[in-house]
């Protein structure tokens, strides 16, 4: 996960050249047939290219792997950040990043599998690691568009969430099954201890 702290912002990210395309590729052949399944013979079907094109980019089917989640990660993000932002209240924005995170893990086909994981104490434990604790601040940055005088609480703000996301994931109640009793129980729960006002 180091890598993805220092991954180009998707805006910035050159698009269309062999390397590119041999990235996305492998996002789609994952998404298709598993991270196991993927193969270079695959990703360079999918690309329309040779093996050996693929080996000029990448040495390993790891390497190529690798660089295919953390695309599909980014491009992720990217959606996630892009529903959030569109909130017009802090609330309204914690609520709506909440929803987003909750519908790219049960529609991406990529990241989704990463979430069965945290089925494990010891992926659980990992998930406020420092640097993923910094990965998931980012997250939350936007939020101070509203309130910037919660700068200063935005670390506590953000292992606040990381907490409810993996309960919510990995725990399921009559509070959470459906998407009204899930925002009932945010607005009573999360949003109280993310120190935001109740919306009207």
């Amino acid at each position: 996960m180091s890598a993805l702290n220092s991954a180009p912002t998707p805006a910035s990210r050159p698009r269309g050249d062999v390397r590119d395309r041999l990235i996305e590729a492998t996002t789609r052949c994952v998404a298709k047939v598993g991270l196991e399944g993927t193969t270079i013979s695959a990703v360079a079907r999918e690309a329309k290219v040779s093996r050996q094109t693929v080996y000029k980019y990448f040495a390993t089917k790891e390497e190529l792997a690798s660089e295919g989640v953390r695309r599909a990660i980014e491009d992720s993000e990217e959606r996630i950040l892009a529903r959030a932002n569109a909130a017009r209240t802090a609330t309204g924005f914690a609520l709506e990043l909440f929803f987003a995170i909750q519908d790219e893990i049960a529609l991406n086909s990529i990241v989704a599998p990463m979430i069965q994981l945290l089925n494990g104490a010891d992926a659980r434990n990992r998930v406020l690691s420092p640097e993923l604790s910094a990965f998931s601040r980012r997250f939350l940055e936007p939020i101070l568009a509203y309130m910037p005088e919660r700068e200063p609480d935005l670390d506590e703000m953000t292992e606040t969430m990381v907490r409810f996301h993996v309960s919510v994931v990995t725990l399921k109640s009559e509070r959470t099954r459906t998407r009204d009793a899930l925002r009932a129980y945010l607005m009573r729960s999360l949003i109280p201890a993310l120190g935001l006002p109740p919306e009207d």
